[in-house]
């Protein structure tokens, strides 16, 4: 008997333990936030090359952001204006898409949470040089 207390104790203990460690709160992602990768691209893309394909889900705090997309070669710091937005809080899912074309890059983003419509920031870019990119999204608290 003196056996079996002390298993189910044991157990108590662990299932204790468990439910404790997944009770931890949900802390927004700092800012800025970054959505990116660094790719070789080529300054002549063409329609039948490989799509780029990023993706995040992400919790934000109720704030105007300043949501930016970008294509900038690896070591140079990109000037974008960006575009600004009200956000609720809550988890959102983030997805980018550079999509090689015929002399040219297209990068479509999104912002998705749900009950809410899907925010897209659309951009095309034309590269001077082949090399190394940073490619991806920022938002950063205004």
């Amino acid at each position: 008997m003196g056996k079996l207390r002390f298993k189910i104790g044991s157990i108590t203990a662990v299932c204790a333990a468990v439910l404790g460690l997944g009770a931890a709160p949900v802390v927004a992602a700092p800012a800025p936030a970054n959505l990116q990768v660094i790719r070789w691209l080529t300054s002549n893309p063409n329609s039948g090359m490989a799509s780029i394909p990023l993706h995040r889900d992400i919790y934000l705090d109720p704030a105007n952001y300043n949501w930016q997309v970008f294509v900038c070669q690896e070591g140079w710091s990109c000037i974008d204006p960006g575009r600004d937005l009200d956000l609720k809080p809550g988890w959102y899912s983030w997805d980018c898409t550079l999509i090689p074309l015929n002399g040219y890059y297209s990068e479509n983003c999104s912002l998705e949470t749900a009950g809410w419509p899907k925010a897209k920031f659309n951009r095309l870019f034309v590269l001077a040089n082949s090399g190394n990119y940073n490619i991806g999204s920022s938002l950063k608290e205004n």
